[in-house]
């Protein structure tokens, strides 16, 4: 029990999404058990040495020692709850969100408690059920072995429920997740402009593009949004989006195909930028970004994606692992090829982009032996890049972030002296790198409080490196490592990553716009159109995933 409140009172320290009730209720209620268990544990091993030395406590003893475990909970719980109000709402008010009381308090304390011990009803359940399974073990081997036996035999059930357990949940989730692919939202309509997939001309039907690839093609940029932005003097074109579905075509290979045919119908290589872009495991297109592009080069731009999975990001890492590397290796190196029998003063500037998930296959193409050889694959093969909210174990985003210069901290590391390669944030106190950025340039946008740039299971019995000083602006002086314990606490903060307002998190709607004016800036664009983009296009509400 005493192990049980200290893991309790370490799940409320703060990390780097702020947490809801709710979810803190989970978090400390998993911790609350796990400390519980470890607890036991260790109290079993210490009584039968006890009992072994012949130093068993006496029960008046033990009546004390409940009686005073007792009080050090009550006062516990007080003052866990009492510092989990003061650390969230010091988190809220920088971000903007709003404060959490008593209430909030009282619900997170009550159903921490409850959850807590429904899992250690459930823990001694599956420890009565292995010490049936050893007795049993002892009857039919012979001495000496029926451990080993019972080891086997707990390892090779827990490995027969897992893969029954994860084949349950890739079924549930796409018996959920594909129907809501195949339906339309309402007020989405099939484009008639030429330009984009799913028109009455398109080699990519209607149809087949699925809920986030309609969303995306039928909101090109209008020629009226550009004027208003650009004024009625302004030359303009019509935006290419290319989007080809999961339904579009039978294999990876031949849904990338398909996209470079319908990126030449549509006129994508006659545009002045052409963007190869990966989406989220669900197959979103993030409005702010491709509106942003469009915006900033007149429509003169193409938009081509290709759709790897409908599930959303976080199913789609644990149950389509691997398949945005390879949507984003074929798609990529098939434009590329096509992009190259052009001649070279007829080619588009070609770049990437991607979130989330979908930076894995952004940087899938060009991973080298070490930091500078992916990023001089980059560079001989594109115009640059914008990489958002990269995951952490991205392999060109951990060579970069192992490899970068001494005294640069993890959230915003310089590599090279940023000669290429730029991480982007809303820090005040950026480092000071040179003013040439030659180009091609490749911009990383990462927040120091995007769990998703920093999520790894080592957080499990290591610091987590974001918790070094100096720490990122908004990230609380008050997290703290402990076993365990972190990484509960970081699932927690993965599951909330786009709960913050914009700038926060894993939130960038507000910088896409500064993104894409540093990768491929207009002639003459500056930064206060940048400022001046930014709030016409009136970003506010902030991402979320559908």
């Amino acid at each position: 029990m005493a192990l049980g409140l200290l893991f309790w009172l370490q799940a409320a320290t703060p990390t780097l999404i702020p947490r809801t009730w709710a979810v803190q209720a989970v978090v400390s209620g998993v911790a609350l058990a796990v400390g519980y268990g470890i607890g036991t544990l260790v109290g079993r091993v210490a009584q039968s040495l006890l009992e072994r030395w012949d130093l068993s406590p006496s029960s008046r003893v033990l009546r004390r020692a409940l009686v005073v475990l007792g009080i050090v909970w009550l006062l516990g719980v007080a003052t866990g709850a009492l510092l989990w109000v003061g650390w969230q709402n010091d988190q809220r008010g920088f971000m903007g969100m709003t404060a959490v009381g008593w209430v909030d308090a009282l619900l997170m304390v009550a159903s921490s408690a409850v959850l807590g011990a429904v899992l250690v009803v459930i823990g001694h359940a599956i420890g009565k059920a292995v010490a049936a399974l050893n007795r049993l073990s002892r009857r039919l081997v012979p001495a000496g072995l029926d451990l080993l036996v019972t080891v086997l035999l707990v390892v090779a059930l827990g490995i027969v429920l897992g893969g029954v357990g994860f084949r349950a949940v890739t079924a549930l989730a796409n018996s959920v997740y594909a129907p809501v692919n195949a339906g339309t939202n309402e007020g989405t309509l099939a484009p008639n402009s030429s330009s984009v997939s799913g028109s009455s001309g398109s080699y990519v039907a209607w149809n087949t593009l699925g809920r986030m690839g309609r969303d995306f093609v039928a909101s090109a940029t209008t020629a009226h949004q550009l004027e208003t932005f650009h004024g009625g003097d302004a030359v303009f074109a019509d935006p290419v989006r290319v989007y080809v579905g999961v339904d579009s075509a039978g294999s990876v290979e031949e849904r990338a195909e398909l996209a470079v045919r319908e990126l030449d119908r549509a006129g994508g290589f006659d545009r002045k930028v052409l963007a190869v872009w990966v989406p989220t495991g669900s197959g979103w297109m993030i409005p702010e970004a491709a509106t942003g592009l469009e915006q900033l080069h007149r429509g003169d731009t193409a938009i081509v994606a290709m759709q790897y999975s409908f599930l959303p990001s976080l199913l789609s890492i644990f149950l389509d692992g691997g398949q945005a590397n390879d949507a984003g290796t074929a798609l990529f190196n098939a434009v590329h090829a096509r992009w190259s029998d052009l001649p070279p003063d007829q080619r588009p500037v070609l770049v990437l982009f991607g979130k989330s998930l979908g930076t894995a296959g952004v940087e899938a193409p060009f991973v080298g032996g070490n930091a500078t050889s992916s990023v001089a694959n980059v560079v001989a093969r594109t115009d640059g890049a914008l990489i958002v909210g990269a995951k952490q174990m991205n392999p060109i985003h951990s060579q970069l972030t192992r490899e970068r210069e001494p005294g640069s901290p993890v959230w915003q590391p310089v590599f090279d002296a940023g000669r290429t390669v730029r991480f982007l944030s809303r820090d005040p106190h950026q480092p000071a790198l040179d003013v040439d950025w030659p180009a091609p340039r490749i911009v990383y946008l990462q927040y120091p409080s995007d769990p998703v740039a920093f999520w790894s299971v080592e957080a499990l019995w290591r610091a987590p490196d974001w918790m070094d000083r100096p720490r990122g602006y908004d990230v609380s002086d008050d997290a703290r490592w402990f076993p365990i314990v972190s990484a509960v606490q970081a699932v927690g903060d993965m599951i909330l990553q786009l709960s913050t307002p914009p700038g926060f998190g894993h939130d960038y709607s507000t910088d896409y716009v500064n993104g894409w004016a540093r990768v491929v800036p207009p002639d003459g664009w500056t930064d206060a159109d940048t400022e001046r983009l930014t709030a016409f296009l009136d970003i506010g509400e902030g991402e979320s995933e559908p």
